[in-house]
C-alpha cells in the first residue's frame, strides 16, 4: 500500500481536488462501486514529484455504473457531463473527476493494482506495471495525430517519470 504524501505543484488546487475526489469515492461507496485510481494523481503516487501539476483526477469503472453514479451526482446536484468518448467527467468550479469505461480504456490491458491511502480513504489504483502501459497505449495513440501534439508530450513526460520509479518497490 502506497499512501499520498506531499504535494504536487499546484498545492491549493490539489488540495481541494483531493476533497472532490472524496465526495465521489462516498458516492461510488453507497453505491457498491469500485472505481480505479490511474492517471497524473496515480503517476504522482509512484513517484512523489512535487514540480508536476495533478490537474484532475481520473478513475475508472463499469461504463454500465454510469448511469447510477449520474442518478445520485443528480440527487447532490453536483455537476457532470457525458461524453461520447466513454467518459462521465464530474464537475465543480475548476475541479474534475473523471470516470472513465473501463471496458473501453481499458481494452485487453493486464491489470495489477496498488492500493493508495489517501487520510482515511483507502483507494484502488493501477499498479506501476499496468500503469506504465496503460500511458504507453495513450502516447502510442497520440504519436501520428498533428493535433494532439501536446497530449502527446504530457503523456511521455509522466511515462518518463514511471519509468524512473523501480519496479522492485510495487
Amino acid at each position: 500500500m502506497l499512501t499520498l504524501d506531499g504535494f504536487p505543484k499546484n498545492k491549493d488546487k490539489f488540495v481541494r481536488l483531493i476533497e472532490f475526489l472524496k465526495e465521489i469515492l462516498d458516492i461510488c461507496n453507497d453505491l457498491n462501486i469500485t472505481p480505479v485510481l490511474d492517471g497524473s494523481l496515480a503517476v504522482f503516487a509512484y513517484t512523489g514529484n512535487q514540480e508536476m501539476k495533478v490537474n484532475d483526477v481520473d478513475l475508472f469503472c463499469p461504463e454500465v455504473d454510469f448511469h447510477r453514479i449520474i442518478e445520485a451526482l443528480e440527487e447532490k446536484g453536483i455537476n457532470y457531463k457525458l461524453r461520447e468518448w466513454h467518459v462521465l467527467q464530474v464537475l465543480r468550479d475548476d475541479l474534475k473527476v473523471e470516470l472513465d469505461s473501463a471496458e473501453y480504456w481499458l481494452k485487453d490491458l493486464q491489470i495489477d493494482y496498488e492500493t493508495l491511502q489517501v487520510d482515511d480513504y483507502r483507494v484502488k489504483m493501477l499498479g506501476l506495471k499496468s500503469l506504465k502501459e496503460f500511458y504507453k497505449r495513450g502516447m502510442d495513440d497520440r504519436a501520428t495525430k498533428a493535433d494532439e501534439r501536446m497530449k502527446y508530450e504530457a503523456l511521455r513526460e509522466k511515462y518518463e517519470l514511471l519509468n524512473s520509479v523501480p519496479q522492485t518497490n510495487y
